[in-house]
Protein backbone atom coordinates (compact mmCIF):
# COMPACT_ATOMS: atom_id res chain seq x y z
CA UNK A 1 0.00 0.00 0.00
CA UNK A 2 3.08 2.25 -0.72
CA UNK A 3 2.11 5.40 -2.53
CA UNK A 4 3.13 4.72 -5.89
CA UNK A 5 2.96 1.11 -5.75
CA UNK A 6 0.32 -1.83 -6.63
CA UNK A 7 -1.98 -2.63 -4.53
CA UNK A 8 -1.19 -6.62 -3.85
CA UNK A 9 -4.25 -8.63 -4.01
CA UNK A 10 -4.24 -10.24 -0.42
CA UNK A 11 -5.25 -5.83 0.46
CA UNK A 12 -8.27 -6.19 -2.28
CA UNK A 13 -9.35 -9.27 -0.73
CA UNK A 14 -8.98 -8.23 2.94
CA UNK A 15 -10.99 -5.01 1.81
CA UNK A 16 -14.13 -7.35 0.39
CA UNK A 17 -14.26 -9.37 3.84
CA UNK A 18 -14.37 -6.21 5.68
CA UNK A 19 -17.05 -4.30 3.40
CA UNK A 20 -19.20 -7.76 3.49
CA UNK A 21 -19.75 -7.65 7.40
CA UNK A 22 -19.99 -3.54 7.89
CA UNK A 23 -23.24 -3.31 9.36
CA UNK A 24 -26.00 -1.26 7.01
CA UNK A 25 -28.68 -1.69 4.42
CA UNK A 26 -25.55 -1.49 1.53
CA UNK A 27 -23.83 -4.49 2.42
CA UNK A 28 -26.12 -6.40 4.40
CA UNK A 29 -29.39 -6.51 1.88
CA UNK A 30 -27.69 -4.78 -1.72
CA UNK A 31 -24.52 -5.70 -2.44
CA UNK A 32 -21.68 -9.15 -1.82
CA UNK A 33 -18.01 -8.62 -2.66
CA UNK A 34 -17.15 -11.64 -4.51
CA UNK A 35 -13.45 -11.86 -3.14
CA UNK A 36 -10.74 -11.49 -6.05
CA UNK A 37 -9.44 -15.30 -5.95
CA UNK A 38 -12.06 -17.16 -7.59
CA UNK A 39 -12.60 -14.89 -10.58
CA UNK A 40 -8.16 -14.93 -10.48
CA UNK A 41 -7.70 -18.27 -10.65
CA UNK A 42 -9.95 -18.98 -13.65
CA UNK A 43 -8.79 -16.25 -15.57
CA UNK A 44 -4.84 -17.42 -14.90
CA UNK A 45 -5.88 -21.33 -16.00
CA UNK A 46 -8.18 -20.65 -19.03
CA UNK A 47 -7.69 -16.34 -20.04
CA UNK A 48 -10.24 -15.23 -22.43
CA UNK A 49 -11.08 -19.00 -23.43
CA UNK A 50 -14.10 -19.86 -21.69
CA UNK A 51 -15.52 -22.53 -23.20
CA UNK A 52 -14.03 -26.05 -23.57
CA UNK A 53 -12.56 -26.75 -27.23
CA UNK A 54 -14.17 -29.96 -27.75
CA UNK A 55 -17.33 -29.54 -25.61
CA UNK A 56 -18.11 -26.10 -26.34
CA UNK A 57 -19.53 -25.81 -22.70
CA UNK A 58 -18.09 -23.18 -19.96
CA UNK A 59 -15.17 -24.26 -17.78
CA UNK A 60 -16.67 -25.27 -14.63
CA UNK A 61 -15.10 -23.93 -11.43
CA UNK A 62 -14.84 -27.26 -9.50
CA UNK A 63 -11.87 -28.07 -12.53
CA UNK A 64 -9.67 -25.68 -9.83
CA UNK A 65 -11.56 -25.66 -6.50
CA UNK A 66 -12.98 -28.37 -4.77
CA UNK A 67 -16.28 -27.16 -1.70
CA UNK A 68 -13.60 -26.54 1.04
CA UNK A 69 -12.24 -24.00 -0.98
CA UNK A 70 -15.58 -22.57 -1.90
CA UNK A 71 -16.89 -22.36 1.38
CA UNK A 72 -12.84 -20.61 2.54
CA UNK A 73 -13.71 -17.72 -0.28
CA UNK A 74 -17.46 -17.10 -0.26
CA UNK A 75 -20.31 -17.02 2.60
CA UNK A 76 -23.12 -18.67 0.93
CA UNK A 77 -25.98 -16.89 3.46
CA UNK A 78 -25.20 -13.63 2.60
CA UNK A 79 -24.15 -14.60 -1.21
CA UNK A 80 -27.99 -15.48 -1.91
CA UNK A 81 -29.32 -12.44 -0.29
CA UNK A 82 -27.87 -9.76 -2.66
CA UNK A 83 -28.98 -8.17 -5.59
CA UNK A 84 -25.69 -7.33 -6.67
CA UNK A 85 -22.09 -8.97 -6.51
CA UNK A 86 -19.26 -6.69 -6.82
CA UNK A 87 -16.61 -8.49 -8.71
CA UNK A 88 -12.87 -7.70 -8.77
CA UNK A 89 -10.28 -9.06 -11.60
CA UNK A 90 -6.62 -8.37 -11.55
CA UNK A 91 -4.84 -8.98 -14.94
CA UNK A 92 -1.61 -7.81 -16.68
CA UNK A 93 -1.06 -5.52 -12.94
CA UNK A 94 -4.56 -3.41 -13.81
CA UNK A 95 -7.89 -4.41 -11.88
CA UNK A 96 -11.49 -3.06 -12.96
CA UNK A 97 -14.89 -4.24 -11.37
CA UNK A 98 -17.53 -6.26 -12.73
CA UNK A 99 -20.96 -5.54 -11.19
CA UNK A 100 -23.81 -8.14 -11.52
CA UNK A 101 -27.27 -7.11 -11.30
CA UNK A 102 -28.65 -10.71 -10.18
CA UNK A 103 -32.54 -9.50 -10.43
CA UNK A 104 -32.07 -7.80 -13.90
CA UNK A 105 -29.84 -10.05 -15.62
CA UNK A 106 -27.23 -7.32 -16.27
CA UNK A 107 -23.25 -7.32 -16.35
CA UNK A 108 -21.18 -3.65 -15.95
CA UNK A 109 -18.11 -2.90 -16.21
CA UNK A 110 -16.04 -0.15 -14.55
CA UNK A 111 -12.57 0.48 -15.28
CA UNK A 112 -10.21 3.16 -14.72
CA UNK A 113 -8.38 3.04 -18.05
CA UNK A 114 -11.20 1.91 -20.62
CA UNK A 115 -14.60 3.17 -21.05
CA UNK A 116 -14.99 0.65 -23.56
CA UNK A 117 -13.84 -3.14 -24.65
CA UNK A 118 -10.07 -2.09 -24.96
CA UNK A 119 -9.72 -5.97 -26.95
CA UNK A 120 -12.11 -9.04 -28.12
CA UNK A 121 -10.41 -10.78 -25.83
CA UNK A 122 -11.80 -9.03 -22.98
CA UNK A 123 -14.73 -8.90 -24.31
CA UNK A 124 -14.62 -12.81 -23.93
CA UNK A 125 -13.25 -12.41 -20.31
CA UNK A 126 -16.44 -10.63 -19.49
CA UNK A 127 -18.53 -13.23 -20.61
CA UNK A 128 -16.49 -16.04 -18.51
CA UNK A 129 -16.85 -13.51 -15.17
CA UNK A 130 -20.49 -13.70 -15.92
CA UNK A 131 -20.66 -17.52 -16.27
CA UNK A 132 -18.57 -17.73 -13.39
CA UNK A 133 -20.87 -15.81 -11.35
CA UNK A 134 -23.34 -17.29 -12.05
CA UNK A 135 -21.76 -20.31 -11.19
CA UNK A 136 -21.69 -19.07 -7.24
CA UNK A 137 -25.16 -18.55 -7.43
CA UNK A 138 -26.20 -21.89 -8.60
CA UNK A 139 -23.70 -23.42 -6.28
CA UNK A 140 -25.52 -21.09 -3.70
CA UNK A 141 -28.81 -22.65 -3.99
CA UNK A 142 -30.13 -19.37 -5.89
CA UNK A 143 -30.69 -20.77 -9.16
CA UNK A 144 -29.10 -20.36 -12.44
CA UNK A 145 -29.34 -17.00 -14.36
CA UNK A 146 -29.99 -18.25 -17.86
CA UNK A 147 -32.75 -19.89 -19.44
CA UNK A 148 -31.82 -23.04 -21.18
CA UNK A 149 -29.41 -22.69 -24.09
CA UNK A 150 -27.90 -19.66 -22.58
CA UNK A 151 -24.70 -19.20 -20.47
CA UNK A 152 -23.10 -15.66 -20.62
CA UNK A 153 -24.21 -11.80 -20.13
CA UNK A 154 -22.84 -9.39 -22.54
CA UNK A 155 -20.60 -6.62 -20.20
CA UNK A 156 -21.67 -2.87 -20.28
CA UNK A 157 -19.15 -0.41 -20.01
CA UNK A 158 -19.70 2.42 -17.81
CA UNK A 159 -18.00 6.00 -19.12
CA UNK A 160 -16.46 7.00 -15.61
CA UNK A 161 -13.44 9.30 -15.29
CA UNK A 162 -10.32 7.75 -15.45
CA UNK A 163 -7.13 7.14 -13.22
CA UNK A 164 -4.27 9.89 -13.44
CA UNK A 165 -1.32 7.77 -13.32
CA UNK A 166 -0.70 3.61 -13.96
CA UNK A 167 -0.47 2.40 -10.57
CA UNK A 168 -3.91 3.34 -8.72
CA UNK A 169 -6.57 1.06 -10.38
CA UNK A 170 -7.04 -0.98 -7.17
CA UNK A 171 -7.48 1.99 -5.18
CA UNK A 172 -10.59 3.06 -7.80
CA UNK A 173 -12.05 -0.17 -7.56
CA UNK A 174 -11.86 -0.27 -3.84
CA UNK A 175 -13.33 3.22 -3.57
CA UNK A 176 -16.21 1.97 -6.03
CA UNK A 177 -16.90 -0.63 -3.64
CA UNK A 178 -17.11 1.82 -1.25
CA UNK A 179 -19.71 4.76 -2.98
CA UNK A 180 -20.78 3.43 -6.67
CA UNK A 181 -24.58 3.29 -6.43
CA UNK A 182 -25.30 0.35 -8.25
CA UNK A 183 -29.03 0.80 -8.77
CA UNK A 184 -28.10 3.58 -11.43
CA UNK A 185 -25.69 1.79 -13.48
CA UNK A 186 -28.26 0.68 -16.11
CA UNK A 187 -29.49 4.31 -16.29
CA UNK A 188 -26.03 5.73 -17.12
CA UNK A 189 -25.38 3.54 -19.61
CA UNK A 190 -28.26 4.20 -21.36
CA UNK A 191 -27.03 7.72 -21.09
CA UNK A 192 -30.25 9.05 -19.40
CA UNK A 193 -28.67 9.72 -15.88
CA UNK A 194 -24.99 10.68 -14.07
CA UNK A 195 -23.18 8.23 -11.89
CA UNK A 196 -22.08 9.49 -8.65
CA UNK A 197 -18.10 8.88 -9.17
CA UNK A 198 -16.10 11.65 -9.05
CA UNK A 199 -12.74 12.60 -11.24
CA UNK A 200 -10.20 11.67 -8.02
CA UNK A 201 -6.63 13.38 -9.12
CA UNK A 202 -3.50 11.57 -7.25
CA UNK A 203 -3.31 14.01 -4.06
CA UNK A 204 -6.76 12.56 -2.96
CA UNK A 205 -5.89 8.64 -4.04
CA UNK A 206 -2.73 9.07 -1.73
CA UNK A 207 -5.02 10.11 1.10
CA UNK A 208 -7.57 6.96 0.07
CA UNK A 209 -4.41 4.91 0.50
CA UNK A 210 -4.14 5.76 3.83
CA UNK A 211 -7.80 5.70 4.66
CA UNK A 212 -8.26 2.11 3.42
CA UNK A 213 -4.66 0.67 5.44
CA UNK A 214 -6.19 2.57 9.15
CA UNK A 215 -9.41 0.73 7.88
CA UNK A 216 -8.12 -2.56 7.24
CA UNK A 217 -5.73 -1.83 10.51
CA UNK A 218 -8.59 -0.83 12.71
CA UNK A 219 -11.54 -2.96 11.81
CA UNK A 220 -13.13 -4.83 14.22
CA UNK A 221 -12.35 -8.02 11.67
CA UNK A 222 -8.60 -8.19 12.09
CA UNK A 223 -7.95 -10.12 14.58
CA UNK A 224 -4.09 -8.85 15.03
CA UNK A 225 -5.36 -5.18 15.53
CA UNK A 226 -4.75 -5.09 19.11
CA UNK A 227 -1.46 -6.52 18.84
CA UNK A 228 -0.42 -4.04 16.11
CA UNK A 229 -1.31 -0.87 18.68
CA UNK A 230 0.30 -2.71 21.58
CA UNK A 231 3.45 -2.47 19.58
CA UNK A 232 3.17 0.39 18.25
CA UNK A 233 2.00 2.02 21.72
CA UNK A 234 5.95 0.43 22.57
CA UNK A 235 8.05 2.46 19.81
CA UNK A 236 6.33 5.57 20.19
CA UNK A 237 8.68 8.42 20.14
CA UNK A 238 8.11 11.78 22.47
CA UNK A 239 9.68 14.14 19.69
CA UNK A 240 9.90 12.30 16.54
CA UNK A 241 11.71 14.08 14.24
CA UNK A 242 9.80 15.81 10.93
CA UNK A 243 11.49 12.83 8.80
CA UNK A 244 9.21 10.25 11.23
CA UNK A 245 6.41 11.63 11.63
CA UNK A 246 5.71 11.02 7.58
CA UNK A 247 3.63 8.02 7.30
CA UNK A 248 5.75 6.56 4.97
CA UNK A 249 9.11 6.17 6.51
CA UNK A 250 10.56 3.03 7.10
CA UNK A 251 12.09 1.83 10.44
CA UNK A 252 14.23 -1.64 10.51
CA UNK A 253 15.23 -3.14 13.73
CA UNK A 254 18.55 -1.28 14.08
CA UNK A 255 16.56 1.79 13.97
CA UNK A 256 14.71 0.82 16.96
CA UNK A 257 17.98 -0.13 18.60
CA UNK A 258 19.48 3.75 18.51
CA UNK A 259 19.08 6.54 20.13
Amino acid sequence: MAPTKYVDIQVVSIMCHILNRTPGERYQNLIYCVTPEILQRMFEKYQHKWRDAKTRKPHEMSTLLNIDEYLSFLEKDRLLGRRFLFALILCNEHWWLYVLDVERKHLFVLDSKNVVSPTPERTEMGKFASNILDQLLTWAGRGSMFKKGHTCLMSMYINIPQQPNDYDCAIFVMKWMEELDPTILRDCHAGTREHNIPPWNSAELEKFREKIVSNILLSPENGMRMDGVTEVNEIRLIKPAAALRSPFTQLDSVDLKTN
